[in-house]
């Protein structure tokens, strides 16, 4: 009986330790791509062949050298971020294989000034709004430049100071060559009675005794947030906001600082004194500017308080 029952165990055991000694071993793993390059946000599918074709095992080990850069899952790429890595397919005997990436920014294919022809009074500045496409594209630095600074200049933010009368064009470009431009035309003549078109309303704002620094802004003194704003246009990103609603269409082309400026600007129209000593050295040196020590937020309509909420949201 021993006999017998060792004999079985035997013949159990044959073909296990046949099969274990035929299974294949993988010797090498062969990508489709060992070089590729891709955009911020693309996907890549990449497969892998394992040599021989029969070897015991197919389960493959994806990984990537750099998840921030490119991650990988059974061969599939996604860019995230511009750089580069390495994507690594292993067998479980560590047999390997690997894909060089290379991931790219997207290039800018377009740029839209938010005005294609502005005017802007001597000594003054209006500000230009650059907005590239595609909208997730970084445009890096952009460069910005004039015609002829002998009319007007412009900084690397976009803003406009009229120098002299004149036509000069201003032109937006990225690194990449695109470019837009806008024409700018500067006026000479200086407003010494300002006046309400009849369409917009007025609205009377209680002003402090003019110091000795503010007579030269007494003309300013009684007019009203929608006077001040058709007045010095150039002094601001929306002129209109105390007479208009604003819409979120327009606000997009903004950064969270031009955002807050529109904000600030509603209530300088009042004399708001402004805490931050940028901000208020800022609105002093403006013609139209006068701080009232007694403003209170009671002064803004309802059209103000309304864009100053829509504002807020894009801050």
């Amino acid at each position: 009986m021993k006999r017998t029952a060792l004999l079985i165990c035997i013949i159990a055991l044959v073909p296990l330790i046949f099969c274990s000694c035929f299974e294949k071993e993988v010797k090498s793993i062969e990508l489709s791509e060992t070089d590729v390059t891709m955009t911020v946000g693309d996907s890549l599918g990449i497969t892998a062949k394992i040599l021989p074709e029969d070897a015991k095992t197919k389960s493959l080990d994806w990984t990537s050298s750099d998840n921030k850069i490119v991650t990988v899952s059974d061969g599939t790429l996604k860019a995230k971020s511009a750089g580069t890595a390495v994507v690594t397919a292993k067998a479980e005997n560590d047999i390997k294989a690997t894909c060089n990436v290379t991931v790219t920014d997207k290039e800018v294919t377009s740029i839209t000034l938010s005005s294609a022809n502005v005017s802007v009074k001597e000594g003054k500045k209006i500000q230009l709004l650059a907005k590239t496409q595609p909208s997730d594209a970084p445009s890096g630095v952009l460069e910005w430049s004039s015609s002829d600074e002998k009319v007007a200049i412009v900084n690397s933010e976009g803003f406009v100071t009229g120098v002299k009368s004149g036509i000069a064009s201003i032109t937006c470009k990225s690194q990449n060559g695109k470019e837009a431009s806008c024409t700018v035309t500067v006026k000479s003549e200086k407003v010494t009675n300002p006046v309400t078109p009849s369409t917009a309303p007025t609205q009377a704002v209680t002003k402090p005794p003019v110091s000795s620094n503010r007579i030269g802004k007494i003309t300013t003194m009684n007019s009203s947030p929608s006077e001040i704003g058709n007045t010095y246009k150039g002094d601001f990103i929306f002129y209109d906001s105390s007479y208009r609603l604003l819409n979120s269409s327009e606000i997009t082309w903004l950064s969270s600082a031009q955002v807050q400026q529109a904000i600030n600007e509603i209530y300088a129209r009042y004399g708001r004194a402004f805490k931050n000593s940028q901000i208020r050295a800022y609105f002093q040196s403006t013609e139209w500017y006068i701080e009232n020590p007694s403003y209170s937020d009671s002064y803004l309509n309802d059209i103000e308080k309304a864009n100053i909420t829509l504002l807020a949201k894009y801050r």
